[in-house]
């Protein structure tokens, strides 16, 4: 297909590790890209070889650029998504959709209004593990699920320094639980279906800032079934879920340190599913074995850059809408609630 003219706007680290991955794709071109920063737009431009333009209005004045990637800090997103939807731009935004309900309502009303599409960057649900783990679920090959246990942490907040946005329980709430835990509630969400209610324990450790670093979050879903999250700030990366069922158990493991390389981040991950090796009517006498599951490699920060440009060639749909990534925030959001008052928040609280 003819590739898509593309732009980036926000460029800061995230900017610049989604473009090593989008400009490998032959489905888009990257034409230009806008930052407040001049030093900033010269530095993008530079390296992935592009155009820049001084204002945002210019950029999005250009013939050339049928979509924009916003990775703007969150609280931001709603207004510049706003001036691209109505400038005509199709939309790809890092997550989270944004720190508020309303925010995210008015990105919901805005790209419905206009008809661009829309797409909210999980990437980690485009894992070819997560592809697997959730193909395995719903086949029934490990049983019925009871639980699962997802944690996505790493060692930010023992950097945070006061006046950084990520420290500021307003733009980033929950600290961790929305720059990385939002990730594993969007995972949890695709395996298991939305969520009805949430606990949560939360507050800052081993940190200069006043936001909560360290998050303890207890899900259950609509379904019945259950979920821990763990996410904190203060350790060395982990990404990880395991998945309980009434036949086997899926434990799989991310080698954090791949994770901004996505053309081989599963190549330095395991799943691994336990199960019976022989039964037994003694408890004493079942023996269980580990097997490794193979999964597809899948460069998850590309493809979710391409499946929007597919879609605007196609005229087709993308996996996550502006609906769907309201409803991860929602739980961000009832988390909070619940840390302040100390008590179980359904998801119907926030939504309204």
């Amino acid at each position: 297909m003819k590739p898509v003219g593309i732009a980036a706007v926000g460029l800061g680290r995230w900017a610049n590790v989604l473009a090593d991955a989008y400009t490998r794709s032959e489905k888009v071109k990257l034409i230009s890209c806008f930052s407040r920063t001049a030093e900033k737009r010269e530095k993008f431009g530079n390296r992935f070889h592009c155009e820049n333009d001084a204002t945002l209005e210019a950029l999005l004045a250009r013939k050339d650029v049928e979509m924009v990637l916003v990775t703007v800090p969150n609280d931001q997103h709603a207004s510049v998504i706003e001036q691209c939807a109505r400038a005509g731009k199709h939309i790809y935004v890092e997550k989270p959709i944004s720190v508020s309900v309303d925010d995210a309502k008015r990105i919901d009303a805005v790209i419905k209004e206009t008809g661009v599409k829309f797409l909210c960057g999980h990437s980690s649900r485009r894992l070819g593990a997560l592809r697997k783990i959730k193909e395995m679920i719903d086949t029934k090959e490990i049983g019925e699920v009871s639980v699962i246990e997802a944690v996505f942490s790493n060692e930010r907040g023992l950097e945070l320094k006061k006046g950084n946005w990520r420290g500021d329980p307003v733009r980033t709430p929950a600290g961790p639980l929305t720059q990385l835990g939002i990730h594993q509630i969007d995972n949890l969400q695709f395996l298991l279906g939305p969520v009805k209610r949430v606990f949560n324990f939360g507050k800052p450790m081993y940190t200069e800032v006043d936001n909560i670093t360290v998050n303890t979050t207890v899900l259950e879903f609509k379904n019945g079934k259950q979920a821990y999250l763990g996410t904190n700030w203060a350790c060395p990366g982990v990404f990880s879920i395991n998945v309980y069922g009434t036949k086997a158990n899926l434990f799989y493991e991310l080698d954090f340190s791949w994770w901004s390389n996505s053309d081989v981040t599963d190549k330095h991950s395991s799943l691994i599913k336990r199960e019976f090796a022989s039964t037994s009517d003694d408890p004493d006498n079942r023996i269980l074995r580990d097997v490794k599951v193979d999964f597809p490699v899948i460069d998850h920060l590309r493809v979710e850059v391409e499946e929007v440009a597919e879609a605007i060639r196609n005229d087709g749909e993308t996996e996550i809408s502006a609906e769907a990534s309201l409803r991860n925030l929602a739980v961000v959001l009832a988390a909070v609630k619940s840390v302040k008052e100390e008590r179980i928040v359904e998801i119907s609280e926030i939504m309204k």
